[in-house]
């Protein structure tokens, strides 16, 4: 499973409070546990907080005792400013970013920010693990919103530049609110589409379910079964025009029961190859089945998404091949 998580020192800091400036360590843990920062890490709370004050820039220290964690964070106009930026612009900023725009408003050089500026320490700064990028901690995470969304309402993909409209509009996302697609196997970009993907540990999926949401796999082996389906039709309906032809030349009385009989053999023949495109169909069907779950464990949601056009035109030839049967057996 794959979501959105922070950094171990993110973790940590989320942990404090407006104005908090140290914690007793078990409430820390605490805090981390009740709110559940460490739920996707293997890795209790109270060895995620000491590999936390073991690294160098750490956001916090131990302070009077070994009980007490304090933040090691100290106020200067950069960080204030930086702040100030990501709050104006609300959209998350990597470092670069960061440190050109005090530039341009301060005086102080690039090296001279970079040096002042460690954002690890700020507690209003925080960063999801595999994303450079900087957030405010304030920030809230819509992921779950966003899923739960799309599950409830059968979506299953968005185009990309609709997406911004789409959270604000529909699902009802603030600004400010963090959507990270990228760091979340629920959610794949692929080109200009964003997709969903609701799988089966997922409590309103089924199997069926992976079929309509999906969108993979085999085409080329589905285009064959309907294209030998297809054939078997032609050849039955070649068969059938060219006795009706023979029909209407050479109709003598003393012939005519030899073609009706002629006639009833054409039609069975027709009915076996029309139950056998069936067939073969429906074995496709089983077959996609499985290569959707292969496929959906490869995240190739371009395949994926060949198969549902793929699908839809595989169940019309289907239907189209029983309503020639049903007719068939009435006359």
């Amino acid at each position: 499973m794959k979501r959105p998580t922070y950094t171990l020192p993110s973790i940590v800091k989320k942990v404090f409070r407006s104005g908090e400036r140290s914690l007793p360590r078990t409430e820390v843990c605490s805090r981390m546990e009740g709110n559940e920062l460490n739920a996707f890490l293997n890795l209790d709370s109270a060895a995620l907080l000491d590999k936390v004050l073991e690294q160098e820039q750490s956001p916090v220290r131990v302070g009077s005792s070994e009980a007490i964690v304090e933040l090691t964070y100290q106020p200067h106009q950069l960080y204030d400013l930086a702040y100030r930026f990501l709050r104006e612009t609300l959209t998350p900023k990597k470092m670069d970013q960061i440190v050109a725009e005090l530039r341009r408003q301060t005086q102080f050089g690039w090296n001279q920010i970079q040096r002042l500026l460690q954002l690890e320490k700020d507690p209003r700064f925080v960063q999801y693990q595999g994303d450079p990028r900087w957030f405010l901690a304030e920030w809230t995470l819509s992921n779950d919103r966003v899923f739960a969304f799309c599950r409830d309402n059968g979506i299953t993909q968005v185009t990309t530049r609709s997406l911004v409209h789409f959270l604000e509009q529909e699902v009802g996302i603030a600004a400010e609110a963090a959507f990270l697609p990228v760091l979340d196997d629920r959610f794949r970009i692929d080109g200009e589409r964003l997709y969903i993907i609701v799988r089966s540990e997922e409590p309103y999926e089924d199997e069926s379910a992976v079929m309509e949401i999906a969108v993979t796999a085999a085409s080329e082996t589905i285009a064959k079964a309907e294209e030998e389906a297809e054939e078997d039709l032609t050849e039955s309906g070649q068969t059938v025009q060219l006795l009706e032809e023979h029909h209407e030349t050479t109709n003598p009385k003393e012939e005519k029961t030899m073609t009706t009989i002629t006639e009833q053999n054409v039609l069975k023949e027709v009915q076996e190859l029309m139950q056998k495109a069936i067939t073969l169909l429906e074995s496709r069907q089983e077959e996609m089945a499985q290569e959707v779950v292969n496929h959906f464990q490869q995240s190739n949601m371009q395949a994926i998404e060949v198969l549902m056009k793929e699908k839809h035109k595989h169940e019309q030839i289907v239907l189209g091949i029983e309503q020639v049967l049903a007719t068939s057996e009435q006359q």
